[in-house]
């Protein structure tokens, strides 16, 4: 119910600005020769590898414009809307857990790679020592249409 108040309470377009987000989040770009084209939806489901990135980037600003904080639950992905959120299964013990969507990456030079995810996640999903593992990552549409309203963005 809050959720439907706080939806129609913020259906106008005026509302939705880019205050405090990287310039371009939803436009394609290119990183290392490759581009990327962000998605305008939330239908995404994939199986691939996900890895974590935690103390080299710790602090610095995500593509949402916000401190990266390794102990969060969140995640980087090449082509979702900002802010997303993911469930995130790994595939080799079934542990499952939701994350928010709020960078780019993963980069790596591999196309298995399809999710970043923080150090606290990989920690909690049970591959921190292991660097990476094979997951399943669906977007969760109702949930990520909140999140974009929290972060000020116009959902899709």
């Amino acid at each position: 119910m809050f959720s439907l108040i706080l939806l129609s309470a913020c259906s106008s377009s005026s509302k939705y600005q880019s205050k405090g987000w990287h310039a371009g989040s939803e436009k394609p770009y290119v990183i290392n020769g490759i581009r990327y084209y962000p998605q305008l939806h939330y239908r995404y489901a994939a199986i691939g590898e996900a890895s974590w990135y935690g103390h080299d980037a710790h602090g610095r600003p995500t593509a949402t414009g916000r401190r990266f904080d390794k102990d969060k639950l969140t995640a980087a992905h090449r082509t979702l809307p900002l802010p997303s959120v993911v469930l995130v299964e790994n595939l080799e013990n079934g542990k499952k857990i939701r994350l928010l969507v709020n960078d780019r990456g993963p980069f790596a030079k591999t196309n298995r790679r399809i999710i970043d995810v923080t150090q606290r996640a990989a920690q909690l999903l049970g591959f921190y020592k292991k660097g990476f593992v094979k997951v399943k990552v669906i977007c969760i549409p109702k949930a990520s249409k909140i999140a974009a309203i929290m972060y000020n963005r116009k959902p899709y």
